[in-house]
């Protein structure tokens, strides 16, 4: 009940807000749109560039942690692309975004006080060794992804150039490219940089899950309900079980670091799929219905999980 309570109820609340917000036309969607690009223009890039540029990275990469996520990540992320493109009917950037929400974990906002909450200390070393590509691999192969979807239709032989330009622009890029740099360089962020970057990353979570909540106005939770329920059970259930067979019978992990793992892939899809859908102009109904019913879903299979482990 305390999960319920000190974590899920906050997140409800603010979306709660945005949606009340506006549905009094107390903000307009042009704010809505405005808010957006700001989080993902901005906000985030800061956040990702400070969070990478002040990571204690491992001096021995962790194969056998990632390989028992990312692994699952990415069948995930090609199953549900193909349930988008093959059994929905969606074009290949709503297909890509379907299988973003069914791989993009809500680490941060949900993750990480849950995993604290059950086992401490612990659970530290191994959860954010997880983080610590877990947008780097997913933003970076999920942008790059839509940006050739994107670029399809223009001529082929100018695709890879509108690809890498796209790419440039890209502000979550770089600044997961600015925070390797500064990381692998071994700087150490002046106090002002830090500081503003700081403000930055302390925007995120309200402004976005505060946007989220006034979209579910204009689009409702009724979008694309199916496509979400199947999304959702990718999610919650096909994700998890993948990496506690993975950790457990192929890479042979510590059975609490294949518990950290299983919880980490269990939480619900992740705001930031919402930011890609305003951001790339698709798949928002199916972005804001997913990231609800996941995140109510989440409050009953986190329990189902923690129960089974304390077996």
């Amino acid at each position: 009940m305390d999960i319920v309570i000190n974590i899920l109820l906050p997140v409800f609340g603010i979306a709660a807000i945005g949606y009340a917000a506006a549905r009094m036309r107390w903000f307009a969607e042009s704010a809505e749109s405005g808010v957006s690009n700001f989080v993902f223009n901005y906000a985030v890039p800061f956040m990702l560039f400070r969070t990478i540029a002040t990571t204690d990275l491992p001096d021995r990469m962790p194969w056998d942690l990632f390989g028992s996520y990312y692994l699952p990540a990415f069948t995930v992320f090609g199953i549900g692309m193909a349930l988008g493109r093959f059994v929905f009917g969606r074009d290949a950037m709503g297909a890509i975004l379907t299988g973003m929400g069914s791989a993009f974990s809500n680490t941060v906002l949900l993750g990480l006080p849950l995993i604290l909450l059950a086992y401490g200390e612990a659970a530290a070393l191994p959860f954010f060794l997880i983080l610590s590509v877990h947008g780097l691999l997913l933003f970076t192969g999920t942008t790059i992804m839509l940006e050739l979807a994107r670029s399809a239709g223009g001529s082929l032989a100018g695709v890879p150039a509108q690809v890498v330009l796209g790419l440039i622009r890209n502000p979550i890029l770089i600044g997961l490219a600015a925070g390797l740099t500064a990381n692998l360089a071994g700087l150490e962020l002046p106090v002002p940089v830090a500081r503003i970057a700081e403000t930055f990353q302390g925007a995120v979570l309200p402004c976005a899950l505060f946007v989220l909540g006034a979209s579910l106005k204009r689009y409702g939770v009724a979008g694309r309900v199916v496509q979400s329920l199947a999304q959702v059970s990718l999610k919650l259930l096909v994700f998890p079980a993948l990496v506690y067979l993975a950790g457990t019978y192929i890479f042979d992990l510590d059975p609490v670091w294949v518990q950290i793992a299983v919880i980490t892939a269990a939480q619900p899809s992740g705001v930031m799929v919402y930011l890609f859908a305003q951001r790339y102009g698709t798949a928002q109904a199916l972005a804001t219905t997913s990231i609800f019913l996941a995140t109510v879903g989440s409050a009953f299979t986190s329990w189902a999980i923690l129960w089974l482990f304390s077996l």
